[in-house]
């Protein structure tokens, strides 16, 4: 692929001053940068809170930095051109990117797609909104190694001339609206990317959400390159079956292999049992990573063995063991509703007691609603958000919900048609705050249940990070296992011992919610996720 850029863009090799937005790890790995050159710019670097008032070459920043912030507005003013830290690599390195974005799924496609890659003898490394900075990459990369670059839509938002060899667009749904002002503003970033593709270049993009598959149908109509994931009937239908693709990723029904067909050639890989990834979201990320080797020409074989070998990655749907014979999950990472409806359908024939709440991103709830009522006994709403999620279920009405996996247009998978409540009358528990969640959670906990935490919600009400908030998850049940390992087994598991007492079911006339409302917020910056 070429790559071109316009005269009227800045050259990073010749700048002789440079701001730098942001003292986070970004903003330090870009200073570092542009200080380790031969001849090194002048290098500024802003905190948050800061304007800039001199005139410099060039600004890059850090992601989750507003727009409408006045660092970025005092920036724009004074800095030739404001660009994002992956579009500063980009310039300086484009060869052999492959590009993953999307609402959610990124990271573990991102890590998946290495992992296959790597497995399959091709030289990849991952970099981007994953923790290793894209400048941090390029700097050590071997010439024939792979960028597997996780892109949020922080960083695409100031990314103008990324054109990635490769690319994957996962779902789509509302989030961050408080940062991009508009669900279309925060779309346009997410798929402005694509246009930057070649014609020719795989794109490997989710068919079964009505936001990605318009994007299917515009690549269709232009005669450009696209991969489908699924089709609208679901992850296991072939889109060349139901609309002619000459290309297509897919679940086939009957065998249950993940199958691929690339460039008319259709390969049967490994079966949905043999992953150690769970639920069907899992199974579309492995599918985008696997056509994603096969298009860049590995063996099927060879991708077949990478995938039954990729173990789950850290706060995504993580196993945390067993105390008392209930079982505890970590989806920490589920950071908006849609991504914890997708961990909701993940298990089968369990019943779940989930653990809901953080900062309140004001996004819709109306699909997170259905999906814990058709497959939770138990709802424990703590933090900021935890009185609008309660107050949400609590006004839930069965009869006017849609039937379940009816609609083709739903924006998240559609609830378990069995389910797993055992008659067990969803109930609803509002507390202040983490901790007391985890102990609701477990108080209620009955042999064989699952208690999942998976908030639907970022983390900064009480926590620096969504991996903070599910290393304490992690925490707690292992002090619970340690305390249950010392006493004899209890007839119903106790707690870890908080101050409060048990909260009370919300959903039950005579009852009281617990505490008496949202956590105070204790201002930390940053972002959960994209």
């Amino acid at each position: 692929m070429r790559h071109i850029f316009s005269k009227d863009l800045v050259e990073p090799r010749m700048v002789r001053s440079v701001c730098v937005l942001g003292n986070g790890v970004t903003g330090e790995a870009v200073a570092a940068y542009f200080r380790s050159l031969p001849n090194p710019p002048a290098v500024v670097v802003f905190t948050d809170d800061a304007e800039v008032t001199d005139s410099f070459d060039l600004a890059v920043t850090s992601p989750g930095i507003p727009p409408h912030s006045a660092l970025i507005a005092s920036a724009r003013e004074h800095s030739h051109e404001l660009i994002s830290e992956p579009e500063l690599a980009y310039r300086l390195s484009p060869e052999r990117w492959i590009a993953v974005t999307g609402t959610n799924g990124k990271t573990t496609t991102t890590e998946l797609t290495a992992h296959v890659l790597n497995g399959c003898g091709m030289k990849a490394r991952v970099a981007g909104n994953i923790g290793t900075t894209c400048i941090e990459a390029i700097q050590t990369r071997e010439p024939d190694e792979y960028l597997v670059v996780e892109l949020s839509s922080y960083q695409l938002a100031y990314s103008n001339t990324i054109a990635p060899d490769v690319a994957i667009l996962l779902n789509i749904t509302p989030d961050h609206l408080s940062w991009h002002g508009t669900f279309e503003a925060y779309r346009a970033e997410k798929v402005g990317l694509l246009d930057r593709v070649d014609a020719t270049a795989p794109v490997v993009i989710d068919a079964t959400l009505s936001e990605t598959r318009a994007v299917v149908r515009a690549r269709v109509a232009a005669n450009r390159r696209v991969i489908p994931l699924g089709t609208t009937d679901g992850l296991y239908s072939d889109m060349t079956v139901r609309c002619g693709s000459r290309e297509a990723a897919f679940v086939d029904p009957k065998t249950q292999e993940l199958t691929c067909v690339i460039n008319g050639h259709r390969m049967a890989l490994a079966q949905t049992s043999q992953l150690e990834l769970k639920g069907e979201h899992n199974q579309e990320n492995a599918l985008a990573g696997a056509a994603v080797a096969l298009a860049l020409g590995a063996e099927p074989e060879k991708v077949t063995a990478a995938l039954v070998g990729f173990k789950p990655l850290e706060h995504r749907i993580e196993p945390c063991g067993s105390v008392n014979d209930i079982a505890f999950f970590n989806d920490s990472k589920a950071t908006n509703p849609e991504a914890s409806c997708r961990a909701l359908v993940a298990f089968e024939n369990t019943p779940l007691l989930i653990m809901l709440g953080g900062r309140d991103k004001n996004t819709p709830l109306d699909e997170l609603v259905r999906a814990v009522e058709a497959n939770c006994t138990v709802a424990v709403c703590y933090g900021e958000a935890g009185p609008r999620i309660a107050a949400a279920l609590e006004a839930f009405e069965c009869d006017n919900s849609p039937a379940r996996g009816d609609s083709l247009e739903r924006t998240t998978p559609p609830a378990r048609t069995t389910s797993p409540r055992q008659d067990r009358p969803l109930a609803t528990f509002l507390v202040n705050d983490f901790r007391s969640a985890f102990d609701t959670a477990v108080a209620h906990a009955k042999a064989n249940d699952t208690v999942l935490l998976s908030p639907a919600c970022s983390s900064f009400d009480e926590f620096s990070s969504y991996e903070q908030r599910g290393n304490l998850f992690k925490a707690l049940v292992a002090a619970l296992r340690e305390s249950a390992s010392a006493t004899e087994p209890a007839t119903e598991p106790a707690g870890t011992g908080a101050a409060e007492p048990a909260a009370e079911p919300v959903a039950e006339p005579a009852a009281k919610p617990a505490g008496t409302g949202a956590s105070k917020s204790t201002g930390k910056g940053g972002h959960d996720g994209d």
